[in-house]
């Protein structure tokens, strides 16, 4: 072991005592993910409550605010048999101890009372103000996934990780960073080999797998039908979506044509939208650019190649609604230099 790999395992080890510190002498225990928990939030919440049996002997509920929506995501807690509990059902004041999952205090993707203050919050987004008033915060943004923080502290403190949370860790890394192939460093990828020697192989395969209910494929349909190419920037607005995280599918989804630089999607659900940015540009920043494009109207971050964003429409007629995508849109277009760039379909209509 180097002398960096060494200072690094010791600053793991440093972190997994201070949520340990805080676990101790609690009597109840919540995990929170963010709003429409993905695999990465699910499985930092499975990590947390598996230290909180270790040391504790209790078991710690695991909850959520928004919609369970991916059909991965679904699979995944199916296949894992992991509880959650919607936030609505939580009295947040009956627990001595909240630990917060792939998010921070102070955004529009997390749901709690006001003045809520978490005992512990460990995420891998740029670090929040109000973030730093929980006795613990473990804010990395260098990593890939939160998934690769508490992996990481798990295996340098020597902590036996059971079959089913490896599995979680595992896909939850090689979702967040497309197997990593997306804003992943060494880290992620020595504790992504770490985790496939113990993770269930099937398990994964079945979570990938997982089965989509008719509708998922009008949504398709209307995202490539509704898709608009800037030059080599393409958006697509869904309208009213069944459920948000179709929104960054799809421009995941979107960003797959060939010569693509951008692609945004647009969704609302429940009087929010929902945006998604995606770049194959290794010089632009997704994260930057929706922060500045979203200034004033809502809140967003994200990484290099990905970001997502909230624009509260509560109160909204339907022609400001409609102004706000424009003005999301435009302003985005303006930003990655596509300004007064013809919109053209995706698929012409002779050949639809």
């Amino acid at each position: 072991m180097n002398q960096s790999e060494s200072v690094r395992r010791k600053e793991a080890v440093g972190r997994l005592e201070a949520v340990v510190g805080a676990i101790r002498g609690c009597e109840r225990f919540l995990v929170q993910t963010h709003n429409n928990p993905d695999p990465d939030s699910i499985a930092c919440a499975m990590a947390i409550r598996h230290l909180v049996r270790l040391h504790t002997g209790k078991d710690a509920v695991i909850a959520f605010g928004g919609v369970l929506g991916r059909s991965e995501n679904r699979a995944m807690v199916q296949h894992l048999q992991v509880p959650m509990v919607p936030g609505a059902l939580i009295d947040y004041g009956a627990y001595d101890f909240t630990a917060v999952c792939d998010t921070q205090p102070g955004t529009n993707f997390t749901s709690f009372p006001d003045g809520f203050v978490p005992t512990v919050v460990i995420d891998h987004h740029p670090m929040r103000p109000e973030t730093k008033r929980a006795k613990v915060a473990i804010v990395e943004p260098r990593y890939g996934a939160t998934s690769s923080i508490v992996a990481e502290m798990l295996l340098a403190g020597g902590v036996a990780i059971p079959p089913d949370l490896a599995t979680a860790l595992y896909y939850a890394i090689r979702a967040e960073t497309q197997d990593l192939a997306r804003d992943s460093g060494e880290i992620d990828v020595e504790v992504y080999r770490a985790l496939e020697q113990i993770a269930d192989r099937r398990a994964v395969s079945l979570i990938e797998a997982g089965r989509v209910p008719r509708e998922y494929f009008a949504e398709v349909r209307a995202a490539i039908d509704g898709a608009r190419s800037y030059g080599d920037v393409l958006v697509a607005d869904l309208g009213k979506v069944r459920f948000p995280d179709i929104v960054a599918e799809m421009a995941d989804f979107l960003l797959r044509l060939e010569g693509a630089r951008w692609s945004c999607v647009l969704g609302e659900y429940r009087s929010t939208l929902y945006v998604s940015l995606r770049t194959g540009d290794p010089d632009a920043n997704a994260g930057d650019l929706i922060r500045q494009v979203i200034s004033g109207m809502g809140s967003g971050g994200g990484h290099p190649s990905m970001a997502g964003g909230q624009v509260p429409l509560t109160g909204f007629l339907p022609e400001e609604k409609a102004a706000a995508r424009r003005t999301f849109v435009e302003e985005m277009l303006r930003r990655v230099g596509a300004e007064g760039a013809t919109a053209e379909p995706l698929i012409p209509e002779s050949e639809a």
